[in-house]
């Protein structure tokens, strides 16, 4: 599901949502589904044995065996409210100022939302499971060998290891810049029906001007009418140096960056949990409060399958 399709969103809850949606491009493409507060996570790690073909009239010799290892999971909460002064309030029950009130908050809760939608956003990336941020996709997957994995999210360090490449390349030659195109087809291959390529603002410009290079530079058009920007047809998603760094080291250079090949998908891809979406309660809604306003986002990274995902690493300009 995308996010506007989860809970029941009032016309100002529309309004504040299409202001994250117009101004950033994850929510318009991140899958989102229905989890609880706290919920069984069992990540696929199909196998099987023999062969699928079989003689007519034969028994089945093929056979599927995997012993899911369930985890309990919670999501993360973030709230953002705003309130006003009862002296505001004041003039609601007299009926005075009634128009710069309105202005008023609702310049309070567009200004929230914008920074509470960017504060997920960041953490979508680097979130760490601690002080009560959900956990992102650049610390899950780490720029590190198997020992410096971290075995979570029903993932081994082993299989964390694997789902992530190192490019080595500074984008400033055509050689480079070709051999990076070829990293991306070839990572792509990795992550079947990849929907996404996450990139910082920085990569995405240079990924445009590279793409248009080999004539894979492409436009599409959202789930919200939002136009995006392809690469070989694959969507690519730009978020800021705050979410993707552009800090990042390698040992030697501290100007490193990474992208994300993800499979966007409700099963057996990347997708986020939540059991609200975009929750929000307007002034006079909250019990025991009538100049409070508040808009919520309940979620937690749900990865399925080890091919869902291929982080590239150590990428310079």
């Amino acid at each position: 599901m995308n996010i506007a399709q989860i809970g029941n969103l009032g016309p100002r809850a529309q309004a504040l949502l299409s202001l994250i949606l117009a101004q950033l491009q994850i929510f318009r493409v991140a899958e989102f589904r229905l989890d609880a507060s706290t919920h069984l996570h069992a990540v696929d790690k199909h196998s099987a044995t023999g062969t699928a073909a079989r003689a007519e009239g034969a028994d089945t010799v093929q056979t599927d065996k995997q012993a899911p290892s369930t985890e309990a999971k919670s999501l993360n909460l973030y709230t953002r409210d705003a309130t006003i002064d009862k002296v505001r309030t004041q003039d609601k029950l007299l009926g005075i100022g009634t128009e710069f009130q309105k202005l008023f908050a609702d310049q309070r809760m567009d200004s929230n939302v914008i920074a509470l939608a960017e504060e997920v956003q960041n953490h979508m990336f680097t979130g760490t499971l601690t002080n009560n941020q959900m956990l992102g996709l650049l610390e899950l997957i780490k720029d590190a060998d198997v020992a410096g994995q971290t075995a979570r999210g029903g993932f081994t360090q082993t299989e964390l290891a694997a789902m992530k490449s190192r490019a080595e390349l500074k984008l400033d030659t055509t050689e480079n810049q070709y051999a990076f195109v070829e990293l991306i087809e070839k990572e792509l291959a990795n992550v079947p029906g990849a929907n996404a390529i996450l990139v910082n603002a920085n990569v995405g410009a240079r990924l445009s001007t590279i793409a248009r290079k080999v004539s894979a530079l492409g436009m599409t058009m959202d789930q919200f009418g939002f136009p995006l920007q392809t690469f070989n047809e694959v969507p690519i998603v730009k978020v800021p140096t705050t979410a993707i760094s552009q800090t990042m080291s390698d040992g030697v250079n501290a100007d490193c960056t990474a992208i994300a090949i993800v499979r966007f998908a409700e099963r057996q891809g990347m997708c986020y949990s939540t059991n609200s979406g975009f929750l929000y309660q307007d002034f006079g809604e909250i019990a025991g409060s009538s100049h409070k306003a508040e808009a919520n986002l309940f979620l937690s990274t749900t990865v399925e399958k080890q091919n869902a995902v291929k982080i590239i690493y150590r990428i310079r300009l």
